[in-house]
């Protein structure tokens, strides 16, 4: 039976209604109903928080067992590194604090915990808890049908607004990668319960609203410089003593540099909103340049008031470099008050397209009007099809008729006070792009008893377009919905395979694999320049392109899961050819793909991104890249380190890294956790803090060497990669298995969620570990495709 769908014509199909206001729209009223709107929002996306229920009391015989061999030192009284294990009175409490529980059966198995010099505990006590613990968070009773469970409603990331502007309206909005970064939880952006709605981002929601609408439609009295926000967090100081602070607060003598690509040519003026605070004999001045070239100097006259400073600009495609200079510091401690300190703050930087009305509508103009009205009594008609289409493909789901009056009543108001119809529709448009129907993905409740329910079809093709797509349904997809039930086993298959066919993909590929992979920390990556000459931004960007290049080949041919282990090729330009010491590559080429051969590297574990991520500065740490392996890899991600222990480089440590993580070892309060990160990071001591290749480490051999605490042994990468495949199999692919459905679902994983894992894990048995089959397994499982109240 096909789920209830709120009944529309056939232009209408294709999404959700606006929350339009019913007041004349001049641009503040528009602005005052969004206002309004996210209030609601805000109210919409408060995490529901389920409490476990505490009925289910820990066995008599356990708990005297904790009381006796834990409580001692983790008790009530000042338990030891703030673990407080008295109060787990319940099963449900202990589950509900899984990650807690985890890392304690993690040192009871290693032996750590209950430490020696506790209360005795024989062999058969440390046995009997952790087979305890281990029940108690992973054996689940899967006999009755799957729990789905319940996701928090949540905004669109700033990818994902990006993402769907560009497909529905035909317009790249470059500046929503300016709004505020989004918070990650569970490793990815993406998930609901901590993509909250900061006041900074309503206002960027609203300015983005005009901007986008602007761009999407060409209106007579928007042919006036369009002004675009480059955003001055972009921008970076030459020196510590400037800061960004209310604007680029120039203190001192200096210069920012901010980087801008246009993607086609641009004609127009630079806007520099300006403020001098003023001393000594002459004004403040300042220096504009683009790349090499003097845009011009500028002398700052008012003392403590904005001005507005417009420069012509013109500049072709590519990446291009706007810099800021102030010339003429000056500070006199010993001049009449006021007047002792110039200083030059840069409160705006923005880009004015040149004026004029175009010879022909833009192509995004033509796009958004699929209808066009003959003459002024078929206006409004034409107005609201095109807003009931338009509001289905933002709300991605059909709009109800009162939505639809409401948008056509902004458009009329407008319409009525003189504005032109395009323009009339620009305000409609706002009006859509800042409703919560838009920027929050919204599902219908489960019901309160506890019982599952289905997602519509609406619902259903939301989520699988922007777990693959990291955008909007497209109007197949839509249109499918509509027309029939997505929960068809088929059908549904069908849809995915269409869009892992489909170019966009790539999105949630780069995306995923720069998240699991924690890619994104080589933008926050300095190494030290004296000793890693030529490793820049450039290089380390070429890093990344690689890995993100290679797990797209895994995915894209739907490979096994495990070549991204052990795979002996990868992609490499003529920079990282050079940096490997690999065969050249033509620099005109650009990224191809290149065998290892006889090398040492396999797969993602010896890429400079993930060698460069796990480093330090100035050396190598196998501490780092252990503990990324267990995190990333095996899944069994190691407790943080004591708050009491001291680094490293502080304490008075003798001979090679190797010789100094053991000494710091023999600590026993560290020994337990290094005893499994550290071996894992000595067997890739032979790649240095940037990936490459070394046989010598402090003037001796490398030592690459290691043996796991459960027995395995290996000498170097090579070995430790084949460890990994046949030994750990099961742990990496559960590992990625659950990253990958963490990301899929925009929430952190639950006790229950085990049971939809293994039974994955059986069917990427049954089929080759291929990619394909994951993305399948979990586009079919119940979490995915069901939702149910949290009841616990």
């Amino acid at each position: 039976m096909r789920p209830n769908r709120p009944t529309a014509g056939p232009e209408t199909c294709f999404s959700p209604a606006a929350d339009a206001p019913q007041r004349q729209p001049k641009w503040l009223s528009g602005y005052g109903w969004a206002l309004v709107a996210f209030f609601l929002a805000s109210f919409l996306v408060l995490p529901a928080v389920g409490q476990l229920k505490a009925s289910d009391r820990v066995a008599p015989e356990m708990l005297n067992l904790l009381e006796t061999r834990c409580f001692g030192c983790h008790g009530e009284d000042e338990p030891e590194a703030g673990l407080n294990l008295a109060h787990f009175q319940t099963i449900g409490s202990v589950r509900l604090d899984r990650d807690t529980w985890e890392k304690v059966l993690r040192r009871v198995v290693a032996g750590s915990m209950p430490p020696g010099d506790a209360s005795a505990i024989t062999d058969e006590e440390r046995a009997e808890l952790g087979r305890w613990v281990d029940d108690v968070l992973h054996n689940v009773d899967c006999s009755d049908a799957l729990q789905p469970g319940q996701i928090t409603i949540r905004r669109l990331n700033r990818g994902e607004y990006r993402h769907t502007i560009q497909d529905l309206l035909m317009v790249d909005y470059e500046p929503a990668s300016f709004f505020p970064g989004d918070d990650a939880g569970y490793g990815f952006d993406n998930i609901g319960d901590v993509l909250s709605l900061p006041p900074v981002l309503m206002e960027k929601y609203l300015s983005a609203a005009e901007a986008v609408s602007r761009l999407a439609i060409q209106a007579p009295e928007d042919f006036q410089p369009v002004e675009i926000d480059i955003g001055l967090s972009g921008f970076e100081f030459d020196n510590d003593t400037n800061r960004l602070s209310e604007g680029l607060a120039f203190l001192t003598s200096g210069e920012a540099v901010c980087k801008v690509e246009p993607k086609e040519k641009f004609e127009g003026q630079l806007r520099l909103r300006v403020v001098g605070q003023q001393a000594g004999d002459e004004p403040c001045r300042m220096t504009v340049h683009l790349d090499r070239r003097k845009l011009g100097s500028y002398k700052i006259t008012q003392d403590e008031q904005q001005e507005t400073i417009d420069i012509p600009l013109r500049m072709g495609t590519g990446p291009r470099q706007i810099r800021i200079s102030f010339d003429n510091d000056f500070y006199r401690p010993d001049a009449p008050e006021g007047r002792q300190d110039r200083n030059l703050l840069v409160q705006g930087v923005s880009l004015l397209a040149k004026a004029g009305t175009p010879a022909e509508p833009s192509a995004a103009h033509r796009h958004f009007f699929i209808a066009v009205a003959a003459k002024k009594s078929e206006e409004e008609p034409v107005a609201k099809k095109l807003l009931g289409v338009w509001a289905s493909r933002f709300f991605r789901r059909p709009a109800s008729e009162n939505e639809i009056d409401r948008l056509t009543a902004v458009y009329a108001a407008a319409r009525a006070d003189d504005a032109s119809f395009e323009q009339s529709m620009q305000y409609a448009l706002q009006a859509i792009l800042v409703s919560p129907k838009f920027l929050f993905k919204a599902e219908q409740p489960p019901p309160a008893d506890g019982t599952s329910r289905r997602l519509n079809s609406y619902e259903l093709a939301t989520s699988l377009s922007y777990f693959l797509w990291n955008s909007t349904p497209d109007g197949a997809l839509l249109q499918t919905a509509h027309e029939r039930d997505l929960q068809d086993d088929e059908l549904l298959r069908a849809e995915v395979r269409r869009l892992l066919a489909d170019p966009k993909a790539d999105r949630m590929i780069r995306s995923f694999a720069s998240q699991w992979l924690q890619l994104r920390a080589l933008d926050l990556s300095q190494p030290d320049p004296e000793l890693y000459a030529g490793v820049d931004r450039e290089l380390l960007a070429d890093m990344r392109e690689e890995t993100e290049l290679f797990c797209r080949d895994v995915f894209r041919n739907n490979r096994s899961l495990f070549d991204l282990l052990s795979a002996d090729y990868s992609y490499v330009n003529s920079r990282l050819a050079g940096h490997y010491g690999l065969d050249p590559v033509k620099p005109e080429d650009g990224f191809v793909r290149v065998s290892l051969g006889e090398t040492a590297r396999r797969g993602v574990l010896t890429q400079g991104s993930i060698l460069t991520v796990t480093s330090n500065p100035n050396r190598t740490s196998p501490v780092k890249r252990g503990r990324w392996i267990l995190e990333n890899i095996l899944g069994e991600p190691p407790p943080p380190a004591l708050p009491d222990i001291m680094p490293l480089e502080q304490q008075k440590l003798t001979g090679t890294l190797r010789q100094q993580m053991e000494q710091h070892r023999a600590d026993p309060a560290c020994a337990s956790c290094h005893a499994t990160m550290d071996p894992l990071g000595f067997a890739l001591e032979n790649f240095d803090a940037v990936g490459q290749w070394r046989t010598e480490d402090a003037g001796g051999p490398v030592d690459a060497s290691g043996e796991l605490p459960s027995g395995e042994k290996f000498n170097g990468a090579v070995e430790l990669l084949k460890v990994l495949q046949e030994r750990k199999q099961q742990e990496f692919i559960r590992c990625l298995t659950e990253k990958m459905m963490i990301y899929a679902l925009g929430r952190g994983l639950r006790y229950e969620d085990q049971c939809a894992v293994n039974e994955i894990l059986k069917r990427l048995e049954a089929n080759g570990y291929q990619f394909e089959e994951l993305i399948l397994a979990i586009v079919e499982s119940p979490p995915f495709r069901q939702r149910q109240k949290d009841t616990n």
